[in-house]
């Protein structure tokens, strides 16, 4: 239920870059066609994730790492597809940047929340180190994530 809302999100944002590059005075109008190849390949990506990884016992992916290469094969099948123009590097980058936007702010919570719950001071930090400490944050995070996954994908193995 929560990829699906996820999906949903991200293919609002196809949406919504589709619109800001239409609109733009500057970027040339990327094909439609490049977009419905977009929204195409995430609408498949749910049931096909799931497909894969119930069948063959594969390791758990975040749904948003998935959707990222989603986005990358559509980079590439856009580039291969002689009858559609190539669209602006700009196109895949502003939604794939949406996406880490999602990571970033996640860690900015978590963050938050070990610095209340242990009463910690940080305002005499300079930026630069309260950034590193969220970087680092975001990626024991992420470990931490897969790893559980993991071991709730073994057990979902374990009991089929």
């Amino acid at each position: 239920m929560a990829k699906s809302n996820i999906i949903d999100v991200i293919l609002r944002t196809i949406q919504d870059v589709q619109k800001k590059n239409k609109a733009s005075k500057i970027e040339e109008t990327a094909d439609p066609n490049v977009f419905d190849i977009l929204k195409g390949r995430l609408q498949k990506l749910d049931e096909k994730s799931k497909n894969k990884r119930v069948r063959k016992g594969k390791s758990p992916d975040s749904i948003l790492d998935l959707i990222k290469k989603e986005i990358e094969g559509a980079r590439r099948q856009n580039k291969r597809d002689p009858n559609t123009k190539t669209a602006s590097p700009k196109v895949f980058d502003d939604i794939i940047k949406k996406i880490d936007q999602r990571h970033t702010r996640k860690a900015s919570t978590g963050l938050r929340k070990v610095v209340e719950e242990y009463n910690l001071d940080v305002n005499r930090l300079p930026r630069e180190v309260v950034q590193q400490i969220q970087e680092r944050y975001l990626k024991d995070r992420r470990k931490f994530d897969q790893q559980y996954a993991q071991r709730i994908q073994d057990l979902i193995v374990r009991y089929r």
